[in-house]
């Protein structure tokens, strides 16, 4: 008997990733059963028994994936005492395109659990288009809650509609942070409290990122009512400091893009640390007390870097307020409509436009409290003035481009837009915004055949059935499948729905190319070729078997097992279940 030795003294990576089907009765199992690259693509339905993560964890070069179907729904319903998604010692994971219904339940929609006596992270997470429902029992009940340390999250794309709390974001004791998110295009409206709070910050714990580095809020929609607050009222939007010292000391609160309205009895921001506030549309906080922009010592944590420019603030008590105490290092070309248009102690105050309500109809289209009416890009020839020097801040993230995403040029124009005339962006409304500096959800990412990789598959034999999965990603879902029916590999057929290529091939050598049109009837291709060998007569009756192992779309791994100078054996494995060890050859 010939045999091939390989020794090899170290376990493999994966050798691909896996895309597993998951519905309301298995999902759970098939959780379990992710690997680092791997995507649970749920089915539409309601999953009832919430979806929780516990020891979940990807890595930096393969996120494990968890989504609902692009073009239909997959709701997943509180539990009473339970939060409806439960993470807790996660890390590079991605939620995708679902919808959480709380059913007016006291649980959380998302919620990053604390915890009492062992520690635990949750880090490098994706939440992205997820649609979180009736979380408003009480004020204390929130959309997305974080209560251990959580790092390097996005939050993009999502909408949170009638929450208690629509996100809070770190523990509100100061030692949990909530560090370096990007919280991009989303929308919540009407929460009884705040729309976003990011607690203040102690001391980081042990563990967490290192050097300097920036939160940004962008793109977002945040937007109250006049719902009463039955624990007390709440700004929309308000964040606290940063360590005092330390690690993390030097970070910075980038807000930008947003369009922030209506609150009755608050200021639309809150904002305390160190920050920078650009390139905003602020809209009705008429009580007089209150502010578009308020600038406070809050929980022990002072002012230390303040800078606000290019807002457009409408309607507000007070348009810009320093507290008294604090000092804001720049207040620069804000177009500002207010009786109190600034106040406070600012180091460097120019090159702004302030006039009353009243007047706001010689400056901008529309100016109005009324969604349906407002229009605040600038008449031709209006909010215009000198070249702002932009010296101060040219380190802030997207400084030169303004609330639609475009180039603000030589920088004469004051408040969020850089033009006049006709507004080319996105129009003020209730919905999810579009475009704007940075990178909120504008259109679909481009469809795409993410898996398997382009070119050759792995080998099949021509005695055992074979089976590959066809993955798309982007577009607007719905997608078909195509092989022009010349060029299928013989014996076997392509599911078009499912993107399944499966059956018992011809032995020979295949080239064929996969076409996935998806429901706006774009489409993308990719080249494959396939090789089926001859049964070898002289094989697969001992020791093992069928004498071979199908492709499919399990994650194989390698687990080579070497010990005393003696190889024990290669044994190939997959999630689905152990196949059949191919006999070696006599």
């Amino acid at each position: 008997m010939k045999y091939l030795v390989l020794l090899i003294s170290f376990v493999a990576t994966p050798l691909s990733a896996a895309t597993l089907s998951g519905n309301p009765g298995n999902y759970t199992t098939q959780i379990a059963a992710l690997n680092p690259g791997d995507t649970l693509q749920l089915a539409a339905g309601t999953y009832t028994n919430r979806l929780v993560l516990n020891g979940l964890h990807g890595n930096s070069g393969a996120w494990i994936t968890i989504e609902g179907p692009a073009t239909s729904v997959a709701t997943f319903n509180g539990v009473s005492g339970n939060n409806t998604v439960s993470l807790r010692d996660c890390s590079y994971i991605e939620i995708k395109n679902i919808t959480v219904d709380c059913l007016g339940l006291a649980v959380d929609g998302i919620k990053a659990e604390g915890y009492t006596t062992t520690p635990h992270t949750v880090h490098d997470m994706l939440v992205e288009n997820v649609r979180i429902l009736n979380a408003g029992n009480n004020q204390q009940i929130v959309g997305i809650n974080t209560k251990c340390p959580c790092w390097n999250w996005t939050i993009r794309g999502c909408e949170i509609i009638g929450a208690g709390t629509g996100m809070y974001l770190g523990n509100s004791n100061g030692d949990e942070p909530f560090i370096r998110g990007v919280i991009e295009g989303n929308r919540v409206y009407d929460p009884e409290g705040y729309c976003i709070e990011i607690k203040h910050q102690n001391n980081w714990p042990a563990g967490t990122p290192s050097g300097n580095g920036s939160t940004i809020i962008r793109n977002n929609v945040f937007i109250k009512t006049s719902r009463a607050s039955g624990s007390g009222d709440r700004p929309n939007l308000l964040f606290g400091g940063f360590p005092d010292s330390g690690t993390g000391s030097n970070d910075l609160y980038e807000v930008y893009g947003n369009f922030i309205s209506s609150n009755p009895r608050e200021s639309l921001i809150q904002a305390t640390g160190r920050f920078t506030i650009h390139d905003n549309i602020l809209v009705d906080a008429p009580n007089a007390g209150f502010a578009g922009v308020y600038v406070t010592a809050h929980q022990g944590k002072t002012v230390k870097l303040a800078r606000m420019y290019n807002n457009t603030i409408y309607a507000c008590g007070r348009g810009i307020r320093v507290a008294s105490g604090s000092t804001a290092s720049h207040v620069v070309g804000n177009l500002v409509f207010s009786s109190d248009a600034i106040s406070g102690t600012v180091t460097t105050q120019s090159d702004n436009i302030t006039d009353t309500v009243a007047n706001a109809t010689n400056y901008v289209t529309s100016p109005s409290i009324t969604l349906s009416g407002m229009n605040f890009f600038p008449l031709t020839g209006q909010c215009t003035g000198s070249a702002i020097s932009m010296t101060a801040f040219n380190t802030d993230a997207h400084y030169d481009l303004d609330f639609n995403g475009n180039s603000k040029g030589s920088f004469i124009h004051r408040g969020a837009y850089s033009g006049n005339g006709t507004n080319p962006g996105w129009a003020i409304s209730n919905t999810l915004k579009t475009g704007g500096p940075g990178s909120g959800p504008t259109l679909p990412p481009a469809l795409a055949i993410i898996a398997p990789a382009a070119g050759s598959l792995p080998n099949a034999s021509g005695a055992s059935s074979y089976t590959v999965t066809f993955v798309a990603s982007g577009g607007a879902g719905g997608f078909t499948w195509d092989i022009p029916a010349i060029d299928v590999p013989t014996g076997l057929a392509l599911n078009t729905n499912t993107g399944v290529l499966s059956g018992m091939p011809a032995p020979g050598n295949y080239a064929f190319t996969v076409t996935v049109t998806d429901a706006n009837t774009d489409t993308a291709s990719e080249n494959y070729t396939l090789a089926v060998s001859v049964v070898d007569p002289g094989g697969g009756s001992g020791g093992g078997g069928g004498g071979g192992c199908s492709a499919g779309t399990g994650s194989p791994w390698w687990l080579l097992m070497c010990g005393a100078g003696i190889l024990s054996h290669i044994v190939r494995r997959r999630r689905a279940g152990l196949p059949h060890g191919a006999a070696p050859k006599t």
